[in-house]
């Protein structure tokens, strides 16, 4: 087969050939963007899922249904630093440029660069010059009060599309990694558009513990948002995901085959993605046949080690390795108890809270409930066990 026209796609947010089992998820986001587009209020929604089951895909997705539907998408993602912010409010500086091509009303436009310029002093961001020239409109966005102030630079923006009938439409990916102040600010903003009928609306994504961010938030937060748990695909929307682009390129793929590869892969995006792409890359004929995957197994599993279990490995020290194995050595794809991890360690489960803390942080490990914890990763435990075998190997 050409290698050129392998036709899958394994790789952080790349969308697949075929978007398979989605069809709900897809349509409640086209509904929370199309009614606010018509200034009713709806509730914002959140895929919440572990790393590697197509929460980024979906969201650029919805984004750009949107963009379709002559909304503006302000797409942004998460990374847990100063330039977080940096990229959301050069992101609505671009929507307002595309706003200001469609206003009506030039005051509301004029207004929200006004708010946006103050905002952007204020916190000394990185995000060159806001383009417009017109005078501050004192007393918003410049009270250094990160909850106030994004509030009212979003709120602005918000009446300026009003005036241009339309929506702006906020994507953020990565969502939990979202300073505390900022969360609390597009949630008081997304509150009074939703009483004001403001056309403003989130869509985000990131880890479970997302629903933990905004119910601190404020306390009215969570009733706010539809939570959407975005997880492994069943077994007919994986013979989609798989079967489908090797069948609309001609090949045809045998039921025993894709068994084989459901069950390597569990029905988890990426890892369908993988199987798929290694298996055209090695089949040198059609049917594909349940050996000629049975056969390219190993070098799907030594790609996802190398390329999406071992670089996330490597961030932590020795002895957050030790606490990640700990946990491989219970039901590492369940969340498990703290104090299990801490007994199987030989230590207390308070001498964990700071290496816990970090991992959290890192981005290994999140906390589904009070005093559990589980691998942000599918299948992780499996690459834990995988290297125990092989260290025990090497020194034996």
């Amino acid at each position: 087969m050409d290698r050129i026209k392998n036709p899958f796609t394994p790789g952080a947010g790349y969308l697949p050939p075929e978007l398979a089992g989605r069809n709900q998820v897809i349509d409640d986001g086209n509904v929370v963007a199309m009614r606010t587009k018509l200034q009713r209020a709806e509730r914002g929604l959140m895929l919440i899922g572990q790393r590697g089951v197509g929460k980024t895909v979906l969201l650029k997705y919805l984004s750009e249904r949107a963009r379709e539907n002559g909304i503006i998408p302000v797409v942004a993602e998460i990374r847990n630093d100063k330039s977080d912010l940096e990229e959301l409010v050069l992101k609505l500086k671009e929507a307002l440029y595309i706003l200001d091509f469609k206003c009506k009303m030039k005051a509301c436009i004029q207004e929200a660069f006004s708010v946006l310029g103050n905002f952007v002093k204020k916190f000394s961001l990185n995000i060159g010059d806001v383009g417009v020239s017109i005078e501050p409109h004192r007393g918003f966005g410049e009270s250094g009060n990160l909850e106030l102030d994004l509030s009212q630079v979003l709120l602005s923006s918000a009446r300026a599309a009003k005036a241009s009938s339309t929506a702006i439409g906020l994507y953020i990916d990565e969502l939990q990694n979202l300073n505390e102040d900022a969360m609390r600010g597009i949630v008081v903003a997304l509150h009074r558009s939703a009483q004001e009928l403001l056309p403003l609306y989130l869509i985000g994504s990131g880890l479970p513990t997302i629903r933990t961010l905004i119910g601190k938030s404020k306390t009215y937060a969570e009733r706010m948002f539809v939570y959407e748990m975005i997880g492994a695909l069943d077994e007919d929307a994986s013979w989609a995901a798989i079967v489908k682009p090797f069948e609309d390129n001609g090949v045809s793929v045998e039921d025993a085959a894709f068994t084989e590869i459901f069950k390597a892969s569990a029905g988890y995006p990426f890892f369908l993605q993988e199987c798929g792409y290694q298996v055209w890359q090695h089949a040198e004929h059609s049917p594909i046949l349940a050996n000629d995957v049975v056969s390219i197994l190993p070098q799907v599993i030594e790609n996802l080690d190398r390329s999406f279990f071992e670089v996330r490995f490597d961030r932590v020290s020795a002895v957050e390795k030790k606490f990640l194995m700990a946990m491989a050595d219970g039901e590492p794809e369940k969340p498990q108890a703290i104090v299990d991890v801490a007994n199987r360690m030989g230590r207390s489960a308070n001498s964990l809270s700071m290496m816990r803390r970090s991992l959290i942080k890192k981005g290994m490990i999140y906390s589904p409930s009070l005093g559990m914890v589980a691998y942000t990763v599918p299948m992780f435990g499996a690459y834990m066990r995988r290297i125990s075998e092989s260290a025990a190997t090497a020194s034996s």
